[in-house]
């Protein structure tokens, strides 16, 4: 991973490579990721969206989808993001990890994210603004479940949106 690299112009040139062998160039857009271990809280970025990861042992007690009181401070900046973004449409996704089974982990993490919808609904100040939520279950693992620190990385609540 690098640091951001910001305004760097990219233009045509007329020199070329000689090598056949060389698939056509691809401008692919910088994506930034950021993880802040204190809070279990990642970001994702790019020109496009934000793509917030909330852990959802922050968020709720153990097998609950109640929001705990240190959840309100970190979803009011959730929400500032939101109304300062152009997005009308904010997706807000729950995850579990492979513990359990989906009886108990597809709708626990869909509860889950209702309730970060229902915060975010009173939170959020701007006009227009919907919300799309579903509960994946432990579907997409970001880490290994193998582990305990996997399993607690795997145990969020994502909000994407444009910005």
């Amino acid at each position: 991973m690098t640091p951001p690299i910001m305004d760097v112009p990219i233009t045509q040139s007329s020199e070329t490579v000689e090598n056949s062998g060389l698939e056509e160039p691809e401008i692919i857009p910088l994506t930034m990721i950021s993880d802040n271990i204190e809070d279990q809280t990642g970001r994702t970025e790019n020109n496009d969206e934000v793509s917030i990861i909330l852990a959802s042992d922050v968020l709720f007690e153990t097998n609950s989808a109640d929001l705990s009181a240190d959840s309100q401070e970190i979803l009011a900046q959730v929400a500032t993001e939101i109304d300062d973004a152009s997005a009308g449409v904010v997706n807000i996704d729950g995850y579990a990890d492979n513990t359990g089974n989906d009886s108990v982990n597809l709708p626990l993490s869909r509860e889950r994210a209702e309730a970060v919808e229902g915060t975010l609904q009173e939170l959020v100040s701007r006009e227009g603004v919907t919300f799309e939520v579903e509960g994946h279950g432990s579907a997409d693992p970001i880490a290994d479940n193998e582990t305990e620190e996997g399993r607690e990385r795997n145990r969020r609540v994502t909000v994407t949106f444009a910005k």
